[in-house]
């Protein structure tokens, strides 16, 4: 037992085991990384929410044994990864590669049943799954996998036959701008799961270590002068000899204050990621990958083409009927109704007028 104690002052002899210690401070970091993953899903923060899954799944998966809320919070984190890549449908979660990030997030939402206190906002949440499932397919032009997902939810899943029904019409006339996939939209889908979050971090905080660290934060704010002090320059005591001898010898020499060995930059910390292979099973979501299984990642020659700085989109044919659709539903100038009702990608309310004007300046509209 005294292997696993260590003097935790050295001021005193008490005592403290290191493994409890490690336990408590790695369950803070991990609530830390699942606040940040919600932060970086609400603003919908691809590379953020990536470097920081990587974190979240090497602590999380190296725990021996899961407290039911870490559990929880493990399985929020299956689903919100897997709708950050909802669109993606080069990304596989699952060892069948036929199955999207969307399919698999259907899975993982059934296991949080229990967590969604509110069961409208679970049955809502769940039938923007279904219809994103083959809306996303149809949106990228891919109708087959549409047609094959759509018979996927047939026979693994509780759709409802209603909403089957009408999935199988929009699948077949391959109508893009349907009405119910344009109303319950992917951005509905997102701002959904935000709903959940907000609910279920309410009644489970995780914010002890980020509270404390903005008290960190707030002090140095409030005393500025206290950032530059030199921490090794410890303050003598008011009685001691030393202090005028050291400022006299100081002054006569006009010596140059010591440097620091080390730097007071925060260095990026190492990040290692999880090597263990995890079989894949349906319903146990500690057994589910938390970030990705495969994705198809372009060649070298086109990643070094890739400019730091943002290129102008050009507009696609199926932006410009999302375009037409809304102001023939909201009239000219409602830009930023437009804008939640569609799925624009990055644009704003400023370049859907622009377009607009384009567009009737070639007599398109």
């Amino acid at each position: 037992m005294e292997e696993n104690q260590e003097v935790i002052s050295s001021t005193t002899s008490a005592r403290v085991n290191i493994c409890e210690v490690e336990s408590v401070a790695k369950s803070w970091m991990i609530d830390f990384s699942f606040l940040s993953l919600c932060r970086y899903y609400r603003e919908q923060n691809v590379e953020k929410f990536s470097k920081t899954l990587k974190v979240f799944e090497a602590m999380i998966d190296d725990e021996y044994q899961l407290q039911d809320n870490q559990q929880t919070k493990r399985t929020i984190c299956c689903l919100l990864s897997r709708i950050m890549d909802g669109k993606n449908l080069d990304v596989h979660y699952d060892l069948n590669n036929i199955v999207t990030p969307l399919m698999s997030a259907l899975s993982v939402w059934d296991c949080l049943k229990d967590t969604a206190n509110d069961d409208a906002l679970y049955d809502n949440i769940k039938n923007l799954l279904f219809i994103q499932c083959v809306g996303v397919c149809l949106e990228k032009g891919n109708a087959q996998l549409a047609a094959h997902t759509l018979q996927w939810l047939e026979k693994e899943s509780d759709i409802p036959q209603k909403l089957q029904r009408k999935l199988s019409t929009v699948v077949s006339k391959k109508d893009v701008y349907n009405q119910l996939l344009t109303r319950f939209s992917f951005n509905h889908l997102q701002k959904s799961v935000n709903s959940f979050l907000d609910a279920f971090i309410e009644k489970h905080p995780s914010d002890f270590l980020f509270k404390a660290a903005s008290k960190v934060v707030q002090v140095r704010q409030e005393r500025p002068e206290q950032a530059d002090v030199d921490q090794n320059n410890e303050e003598l005591e008011p009685d001691s000899p030393v202090k005028p001898e050291i400022n006299a010898v100081s002054s006569e020499l006009n010596l140059r204050p010591k440097k620091k060995l080390f730097s007071n930059k925060t260095l990026h910390p190492w990040k290692p990621e999880s090597t263990k292979k995890l079989q894949c099973l349906p319903h146990r979501t500690d057994k589910l990958k938390v970030s990705r299984r495969s994705c198809k990642v372009p060649p070298p020659s086109q990643k070094n083409t890739i400019s730091k700085y943002r290129s102008k989109k050009m507009w696609i044919s199926e932006e410009d009927q999302y375009l037409k659709a809304g102001v023939k539903k909201y009239g000219e100038g409602k830009w930023s109704k437009i804008l939640e009702e569609f799925d624009f990608g990055d644009r704003t309310s400023v370049m859907l007028k622009d377009r607009w004007r384009t567009l009737k300046k070639q007599m398109k509209v």
